[in-house]
């Protein structure tokens, strides 16, 4: 492979001069700070102001992370003891342990071909205690959303968007984190676009952002610039204030995401032409093809062994970031070793523990959800950097092809 290919992180690509004069932009200012300091700050208040018109959302929140904005919208949301938390079987750590760190139990719910949740096992999954459930679009393209929402409103259950690996993805042209209760994005540095960490909270539930406001902060909210402790808002807040250096590089990058996607898609697509019908291959299904973000190509094969190989062919070839979904770390339920093992957040042993949740039975390992075990066996994953040249394209097709050869139609 060549050596001077983009980095797989999407975001990091396109930094550049922009960025650099908002961070010094803080830095002159000394206004480090999102709500007050020697002068004025403004950048985390224009990223939100960005992030209401970019969204279509009446509102916007910006912390310190995803993970923060997980923890943040499942508190706000009221998920504690007693109750269940659907998530899917292809996720990312975070969102579990958001879960987990609420006192709640996680439910796995089978993927489909999309590799997302699948909304006939969701239904399955859905019990008197079920307080939440927790969309996941996964490797950067979006749920069936008119499936899910269907389901969510014919039982009255809210719905969060977890749009860590899809930001600026849609379905039938509505931005993907606008269809749920809450929707989350997070500007960690290997997302669409990046500040390093960082996250973003949206709704059009002015209650409810008020409790999200109270949530990432101080316990209650803030109004004209102090904390307002006379209002109805009054819980424990977690210390999740979005800083004004991030946002500086993140109210830049927002702006850039249009682009950082449509060069994804673009690559994604000519491999996928380039690729063609090849013999004991297929790609995943897309939900929505114009909604997909383009970061990921997921290959899916007849055998777990051609997967293995093709993984392994390409890695040992200089493809970075290409996994047998099977192996894909954290992002596959069973293997997070805390929550097979069901790890409890103190010596007290919650939250499995809890008299309140006694009656929640679950297991989470291998085995547990066989649909999702099969196709991760049979899968492989692969990055496709936001910025390829032509060239790059047709190295990586190439690759791709010479991987299939050797381990499934030779």
């Amino acid at each position: 492979m060549e050596k001077d290919w983009p980095s797989g992180f999407p975001g990091i690509n396109w930094l550049g001069r922009q960025e650099e004069e908002a961070v010094a932009d803080v830095v002159r200012k000394g206004a480090l700070f999102r709500y007050y300091g020697p002068q004025s700050p403004t950048h985390v208040d224009q990223l939100e102001e960005y992030a209401r018109t970019f969204y279509d959302v009446d509102h916007a929140l910006a912390v310190n992370s995803g993970t923060g904005a997980l923890f943040t919208a499942m508190s706000a949301l009221g998920v504690g003891p007693g109750t269940e938390v659907i998530v899917p079987a292809l996720l990312w750590v975070a969102t579990v342990t958001a879960v987990i760190q609420n006192n709640a139990i996680p439910v796995l719910c089978e993927v489909d071909r999309s590799f997302n949740m699948d909304p006939e096992d969701l239904e399955k999954k859905i019990t008197p205690r079920t307080k939440l459930i927790a969309v996941v679009h996964m490797a950067g393209t979006p749920c069936d959303m008119d499936a899910i929402m269907r389901i969510a409103n014919k039982h009255n259950i809210p719905v969060l968007e977890d749009c860590a690996q899809c930001n600026g993805g849609s379905f039938r042209k509505r931005k993907v984190g606008t269809f749920g209760k809450v929707g989350m994005y997070s500007l960690q540095i290997n997302k669409n676009v990046t500040a390093g960490e960082g996250g973003l909270l949206v709704t059009n539930d002015e209650k409810l952002y008020t409790r999200l406001v109270a949530a990432h902060d101080l316990g209650v909210p803030w109004k004209k610039g102090l904390p307002d402790e006379t209002g109805e808002v009054c819980f424990w807040g977690q210390g999740r204030r979005m800083g004004e250096l991030a946002g500086a590089v993140a109210n830049i990058q927002l702006r850039k995401l249009s682009h950082v996607i449509a060069h994804m898609k673009a690559s994604k697509q000519r491999i996928k032409d380039m690729l063609g019908h090849m013999e004991g291959v297929s790609f995943r299904r897309l939900n929505d093809p114009d909604g997909d973000t383009g970061p990921f190509l997921i290959l899916m094969f007849d055998k777990e062994s051609h997967a293995g190989g093709v993984a392994q062919h390409l890695t040992n070839g200089g493809i970075d970031n290409v996994f047998h979904l099977s192996n894909y770390g954290l992002h596959i339920y069973h293997n997070i070793r805390s929550l097979v093992e069901k790890v409890p957040l103190s010596p007290a042993g919650n939250p499995w523990s809890l008299s309140q949740n006694s009656d929640s039975l679950f297991e989470y390992g291998k085995g547990t959800c066989p649909t999702s075990d099969d196709l991760f066996e049979r899968s492989v994953i692969v990055t496709i950097p936001s910025r390829l040249t032509d060239e790059q394209e047709l190295e990586m097709t190439q690759a791709i092809k010479n991987a299939i050869v050797a381990n499934v139609t030779s």
